[in-house]
């Protein structure tokens, strides 16, 4: 009786943790010419705890599952789910280090876009005890500290007409933009070990990158036709080629409004450590949480008391958790408005 159980909870919990978000991907697309939407028909839609489902019936142990009764009802188990995991493909969302944004080239007149097969290469999946990264099949991920480099699978760039409007949509839109992988499990093995970490590989099928504030597209392959909007993702930002509601405002209104407060040249030394405080404080959380030290320079860009834009100019600390933990505190900052329309300033951080 007590082994019936046992099989019972394995195959419910084997079940379970795959189910998560779960929706049937919408078929569309032209057949005449493969679309992102084709490829995605039939798919199911999973989010992080759905990728752990998978994990489960690709790499868990029966070994600890109680007596030898009990681990042969967990292999066959496992064995069932991962007939079924193998005829399956899946809507994966990729995780923070899956599409990366370069630096404005001012001769180009555009930014670097580039996108690695990474589902979970910045946060590993826990199973078991263990920590399992899940990559594309693509290429040997490499690895820097904790933060896994997978093999990159899209490479482009964005054009701009100028400077300001590339760090606007650096700094406004790209923290929204989101990443999703069709996915299956790579046939023939896809359990690693590689540089005493463990992990999973997945074959990219299709992926797309797109802003869920108007479903636009970045790069996609196949082709993709706009994304789902969801208008909570907007915020208060600008998008790209819209124009100011202030512009469009009536003259008559401009005349009435009052004076606007006369503001300082610029940023001071000390209001730039003021206004940095939180980030030093998180730069030490961060460092608790992900253990990757180092030094480095934070190039930080301002305008209209807000951060624009920001760049590891020296140091250890780019493209690491740390750095890009570090990264999202920035962001945050606000500082006092001036009559400056932009000012950078470098900022050092050490970690040891």
């Amino acid at each position: 009786m007590r082994n019936r159980g046992i099989a019972a909870v394995l195959a419910t919990f084997a079940v379970a943790i795959a189910a998560p978000a779960v929706a049937r991907a919408d078929a569309g697309g032209d057949k005449a010419k493969p679309t992102f939407e084709q490829v995605a028909k039939g798919a199911v839609r999973v989010d992080r705890a759905g990728v752990t489902g998978l994990l489960w019936a690709a790499a868990a142990s029966c070994d600890g599952a109680g007596d030898d009764l009990d681990q042969r009802q967990c292999r066959a188990i496992k064995a069932a789910r991962a007939d079924e995991v193998a005829a399956q493909t899946y809507i994966v969302p990729g995780d923070a280090a899956a599409f990366v944004v370069g630096v404005y080239d001012a001769k180009k007149k555009s930014i670097p876009l580039t996108l690695s097969g990474c589902v979970a290469c910045v946060e590993p999946l826990s199973l078991g005890g263990k920590a399992y990264y899940v990559v594309s099949n693509k290429g040997a991920p490499t690895f820097q500290g904790k933060l896994a480099h997978a093999a990159v699978l899209h490479e482009t760039s964005r054009s701009f007409t100028d400077e300001q409007t590339a760090l606007d949509w650096r700094a406004k839109v790209v923290p929204r933009l989101r990443t999703e992988f069709v996915v299956r499990l790579a046939a023939g093995g896809a359990v690693w070990n590689r540089d005493g970490k463990d992990g999973v590989a997945v074959e990219v099928l299709g992926f797309r990158v797109y802003d869920p504030c108007d479903g636009a597209i970045v790069c996609a392959s196949p082709s993709s036709a706009k994304a789902a909007v969801d208008k909570a993702a907007c915020g208060g930002a600008v998008v790209e080629g819209e124009p100011d509601d202030a512009d469009d405002a009536d003259d008559g209104a401009k005349a009435d409004a009052p004076k606007a407060e006369k503001l300082p040249d610029e940023i001071t030394s000390r209001q730039i450590q003021t206004a940095m405080q939180p980030v030093r404080d998180a730069a030490e959380a961060c460092y608790q949480t992900y253990g990757v030290p180092g030094d480095g320079k934070l190039k930080v860009t301002v305008s209209g008391g807000a951060v624009i834009a920001l760049e590891w100019t020296k140091g250890e600390l780019a493209d690491t958790p740390t750095g890009a933990c570090i990264e999202k505190a920035a962001r945050e900052v606000t500082f006092p408005k001036t009559r400056k329309s932009r000012q950078s300033f470098t900022y050092p951080i050490s970690l040891r």
